[in-house]
């Protein structure tokens, strides 16, 4: 199994450096290490430092251009951009990940 995290511009790759890290940078940041731990490749990407990504998947791409960069996060699963606007929770990721074996 294969996730996508296409996020928003931040600081690092994570977005949890700093002095007060987003929460909910936290806790996406956690799901998917506990979905790596279940043996799911997992990769983030952000536009300044993966743009190939960005336009490699005609989907993200073609939102991107509809609604701008706020229309990100977005999260593909094997491929299949399945979260728009926001971090999915743990429960949803690992959903998508039992619907697809």
């Amino acid at each position: 199994m294969r996730i996508d995290a296409f996020d928003p511009e931040m600081c690092c790759s994570t977005g949890l450096c700093g002095p007060a890290p987003d929460q909910e940078l936290i806790r996406i940041e956690e799901a998917l290490g506990l979905l790596r731990k279940d043996g799911a490749e997992v990769l983030r990407r952000q536009m300044s430092r993966d743009a190939q990504a960005f336009l490699g998947h005609e989907e993200v791409y073609r939102k991107i251009l509809a609604g701008g960069t706020q229309t990100l996060p977005m999260v593909a699963v094997d491929g299949r951009l399945l979260f728009t606007g926001c971090y999915p929770t743990y429960e949803e990721l690992r959903g998508t990940l039992t619907a697809t074996t």
